[in-house]
């Protein structure tokens, strides 16, 4: 809903009269199950345990549809995530309504069904790993907010919930998952629970299987038990295990998070510069808290060269922050010339042409294009408008005609790419395409039903 739409909603239900809301709202939860549902969770008393049981059949009823020979395929992976989300929203709904619990047990379902997908789901999409951000999200979002309402008794209630979900056998080979699912309900922790907890991470580490899988448990069991020294305020036993452990980067990242939320960033600074010099794997990750703490601390000049040592070890996300700094400092038309030829010399063809790309560098760009085909799919639309010529060569020779078998697929695959040709580039050329493909392979009746679909939406 837009603001427009918003403030035309508010100055309809202000100028209603009581009784008239009154009927609208009986008339519509009559036929609405889900505005029912809210309408008494706001208002009325909320039966939890029919509405987590309706929800437990929707989603298991979702997940056994799209389940064929007991896996879930990419598009099954999609749809099933779809509706854990809307899931997440309803839950957090009725947090803010008040039912806590009963929230949290909405979550923890969530991420249940989506720990037993982790093994048994084409998730290549990326839709199962956005659902799994979204739902921890929402358990940290929820802890935060009722810690200080909330009795030590109910923490305590809740954190065993997580606890049952944190032990499924699920989760076996996804240590960060599994670890999220208490990490992020740790603004409930007490020191009682925090003995409960830890049992717990043993407990799973004992059973995990000897490799990869016990050593990052051990890792995170780490973590765990620096972030609850740090969330029960107990700062010199949090510090002095940090820093017993701060060769582990990822104990080193925990001590760097919590000097930058405490505004020490003299010592964040420092530890990250330990770090650099002893953790080359891990150098992208200090630079980006370097960033964070140079912009907090306005050290213009520092934020400056670590973006530009970023920026040359081909990562090419630093290139706007690094752009807008020149430009507050006023010596980005300067020093632009410069960066752009050290660029050329030190980026990767990929790197250097999103570069040109970002700056409209059209001429050195179809250079690096003609240089690198397999960069022609991605700068076509940028280039077609002034060099349609050669570019109409080179997207026919790397990107319509880069299928080295013959089948349906690879046929789909060219038509799409011919209409993706069509949608920058010109219609007429698409259709001659097409039509010399079909001649030149009459022996192939599935290209030219392919292509003729694709056609026929030219």
């Amino acid at each position: 809903m837009n603001s427009e739409e918003k403030q035309s909603l508010i100055k309809a239900v202000n100028e209603a009269s009581p009784e008239g809301l009154r009927q609208f709202i009986i008339n519509q939860a009559q036929f609405d199950p889900a505005f029912f549902q809210d309408v008494t969770a706001q208002f009325g008393d909320l039966d939890t345990d029919a509405e987590f049981a309706a929800t437990k059949k929707m989603v298991q009823a979702t997940v056994r549809h799209n389940k064929s020979y007991g896996f879930i395929d990419y598009q099954g992976c999609i749809v099933v995530c779809n509706v854990l989300d809307d899931v997440i929203n309803k839950y957090m709904l009725r947090f803010r309504q008040g039912h806590y619990h009963h929230a949290m047990n909405g979550l923890l379902f969530v991420v249940e069904t989506a720990g037993k997908m982790l093994s048994n789901a084409d998730s290549s999409s990326g839709a199962l790993t956005d659902t799994f951000d979204r739902v921890y999200s929402a358990m940290k979002n929820l802890s935060t907010n009722i810690a200080p309402e909330i009795l030590d008794s109910q923490k305590q209630i809740l954190i065993k919930d997580a606890i049952r979900i944190f032990k499924r056998k699920f989760f076996s080979g996804w240590a960060e998952e599994r670890y999220k699912c208490i990490l992020n309900i740790l603004p409930l922790v007490t020191s009682k629970s925090a003995k409960t907890i830890m049992t717990a991470s043993k407990a799973v580490i004992k059973s995990t299987d000897d490799g990869y899988d016990t050593s990052q448990s051990k890792i995170y069991d780490k973590i765990l038990q620096a972030r609850i020294l740090i969330q029960l305020g107990q700062a010199a036993e949090a510090k002095q295990f940090m820093d017993d452990n701060k060769d582990i980067p990822q104990i080193r990242e925990v001590e760097i998070q919590d000097a930058v939320h405490n505004k020490q960033y003299q010592l964040a600074e420092q530890l990250c510069l330990e770090a650099s010099k002893q953790d080359q794997g891990w150098r992208r990750i200090w630079e980006k808290y370097l960033i964070k703490i140079y912009d907090a601390t306005d050290q213009l000049q520092k934020q400056e060269d670590v973006l530009e040592s970023r920026l040359f070890s081909n990562y090419p996300d630093a290139y706007e922050p690094l752009k807008q700094l020149m430009q507050q400092d006023h010596t980005w038309e300067k020093r632009y010339p410069g960066l752009l030829a050290k660029a050329s010399k030190k980026l990767s063809p990929d790197n250097y042409a999103f570069i040109l790309a970002k700056e409209h560098e059209f001429a050195k760009l179809i250079k690096v294009v003609m240089q690198h085909p397999e960069l022609t799919e991605t700068y076509s639309p940028d280039l077609y408008e002034s060099y349609p010529d050669i570019i109409n060569k080179l997207y026919y020779q790397n990107v319509v005609m880069n299928e080295k078998y013959p089948g349906r697929k690879a046929y789909r695959r060219m038509g799409r790419r011919i209409k993706r040709y069509a949608e920058f580039g010109s219609t007429d050329t698409a259709k001659k395409w097409i039509n010399e493909l079909i001649d030149k392979y009459p022996s192939r009746p599935a290209l030219a039903e392919e292509l003729e679909k694709i056609k026929t939406k030219l």
